[in-house]
């Protein structure tokens, strides 16, 4: 394959978070924190975000992004805020290239 070629699809490939939070186990009030949250996330590139309880106090997100640049630049300020504004603590977190999505 061509190196233009590859570059190309490199760029345009989208970014993804992964976030393990702890938090004081009321679910209802931890989604209503993120979506209060999530315009400050769209502003550094995020385009979409899903949410698992995977325990009695902790959840894991995954946030798909359109700016890798942006999202390595700014990703521990990004969480510290979301931390914050949301009242969870971070205990853990990935980032990666999206390798497949599939519906």
């Amino acid at each position: 394959m061509n190196d233009d070629v590859t570059l190309q699809k490199m760029e345009r490939k989208m970014f993804v978070s992964f976030t393990d939070w702890e938090f004081d186990g009321n679910v209802d009030n931890a989604v209503e924190a993120a979506k209060g949250f999530w315009p400050e996330m769209k502003k550094y590139g995020a385009v979409n975000m899903r949410a698992t309880v995977t325990g009695e106090n902790t959840i894991r997100t995954m946030t798909l992004w359109s700016d890798p640049k942006m999202l390595e630049a700014n990703i521990d300020e990004i969480r510290a805020a979301a931390g914050s504004a949301v009242g969870m603590s971070v205990t853990g977190g990935m980032t990666g290239p999206l390798a497949v999505e599939l519906d």
